[in-house]
């Protein structure tokens, strides 16, 4: 992975920002914020899936969190913001034409892009690997 510099910041690639589809619980939180549990492992039965939008810098910050009832929503709603991610290489915005989503799988691997693993960001020997996000609300479940 070559890391690159953009406004003060080291990225792991030309990309702003990674997504990735995981299960999670979504709950209310105080002063009409939105709590967002992320499962790598063993999530609970009554899961619902996100997309979690990740800051591509070295310790991967989470940006955002959308929710959908299936995992089938979920990829497709990926699909359709994944080549529209911010680059580097454009100055920090969105390609005018996007590829398509094959194209930018295409071109991530001919550009050595890595996706977000979350075994790197956790101490070797825990157990379920977890995040948590306070998101402005409310809840909006697609």
């Amino acid at each position: 992975m070559q890391t690159t510099q953009f406004d003060g910041e080291v990225y792991n690639d030309d990309r702003l920002f990674v997504l990735a589809i995981c299960k999670c619980k979504v709950a209310d939180a105080d002063g009409g914020m939105v709590e967002t549990v992320i499962y790598h492992e063993n999530a609970p039965e009554d899961h619902l899936w996100a997309v979690v939008t990740f800051r591509n810098t070295r310790r991967y910050p989470i940006s955002r969190a959308d929710h959908f009832a299936s995992a089938g929503a979920a990829e497709a709603y990926l699909r359709s913001v994944e080549p529209k991610v911010p680059l580097v290489s454009l100055g920090g915005t969105s390609p005018r034409v996007p590829m398509s989503f094959d194209e930018f799988t295409v071109w991530k691997a001919a550009n050595n892009c890595e996706e977000y693993d979350y075994r790197r960001m956790f101490s070797p020997g825990g157990t379920n690997p977890c995040e948590m996000v306070i998101t402005p609300g409310p809840i909006r479940i697609q």
